[in-house]
């Protein structure tokens, strides 16, 4: 009887102990740069730990994936808390993986941002509709105001984008053909230099563009504002700790070292609630989608 009471002792204090050791956050980034992404997140993901002792977490980690498909099975699966990124892989996760968009991130110091499509100067071509039958230059597979937003913007004319081999492909008269310039930079230049018919670029970067090279191109459409960056929880993430996360987030600008932590934080300026209407904008991204696993 006396062994039994010593176990069941040592048991309850084992509990006891345990219990009282906090759990870490996951928060997760897609990039094929991991150790680039860790080390400007880390900062960020230390400042959460501090300020999250109150509802059971003891340290923050930065886990970083490169596919969406792979952020979506490891939300489903709870490996990650805590997803911030550009409004498409967001909302595409968020359809695999039923995860909650909470709130809104000033990436850049920009709430909002949209994309231009853009001809050169002396193009015939005068909106969107003009592009069927023709090539248009996209940044990249991931990038929501350089491949995303103008592609949904096509499919919302009833056109039929189709990605090509490269920039000299044929394209047939019914579709509109699309390759990828790998770069914001090549994809305006090659639109300028009537390589492509017409090139798509955020807002920002059209700017910074036109500002060295004024009077070469000209937008023949502008897509619908998104936000610049969103944060999404898993499904299931406990309650509390959700509520005293965006607390936290809320409140960062208010203090000197949530500022300072923001700005060398990809230059982030605050998080905010989510405008009503926002979410119902970024509903023509679930067509894209659709062949997601």
């Amino acid at each position: 009887m006396r062994n039994l009471l010593i176990i069941m002792l040592f048991l309850l204090q084992l509990s006891m102990a345990c219990s009282a050791i906090g759990r870490t956050l996951i928060i997760g980034y897609i990039s094929d740069t991991p150790g680039e992404t860790i080390k400007i997140i880390n900062p960020f993901a230390e400042y959460l730990a501090n300020q999250l002792g109150d509802v059971g977490i003891d340290s923050c980690k930065v886990l970083v994936v490169d596919t969406i498909p792979k952020m979506a099975n490891k939300m489903r699966n709870q490996e990650i808390d805590m997803y911030i990124d550009s409004p498409f892989p967001v909302t595409a996760v968020s359809r695999l993986a039923e995860s909650t968009i909470v709130l809104r991130r000033w990436k850049k110091g920009m709430a909002e941002y949209s994309s231009k499509i853009v001809v050169a100067m002396d193009s015939p071509l005068q909106s969107i509709r003009d592009l069927q039958g023709k090539m248009i230059a996209f940044e990249d597979p991931a990038s929501t105001s350089g491949y995303y937003l103008p592609k949904a913007a096509l499919l919302a004319q009833g056109l039929k984008p189709k990605e090509q081999i490269d920039k000299t492909a044929k394209v047939h008269g019914d579709e509109v053909g699309y390759t990828f310039s790998l770069s914001k930079n090549n994809t305006l230049l090659w639109a300028a230099r009537g390589l492509v018919a017409a090139g798509a670029v955020g807002t920002h970067e059209l700017e910074e563009f036109e500002a060295k090279n004024p009077h070469i191109l000209r937008v023949i459409h502008e897509t619908q504002s998104v936000p610049r960056n969103v944060v999404s929880f898993r499904k299931g993430l406990e309650e509390n700790l959700g509520k005293r996360i965006r607390e936290v987030l809320l409140a960062m600008e208010t203090s000197e070292k949530g500022q300072s932590v923001l700005k060398n934080y990809e230059k982030t300026v605050r998080f905010d609630e989510i405008p009503g209407g926002v979410i119902e904008a970024m509903a023509p991204f679930q067509q894209l989608t659709a062949d997601m696993q």
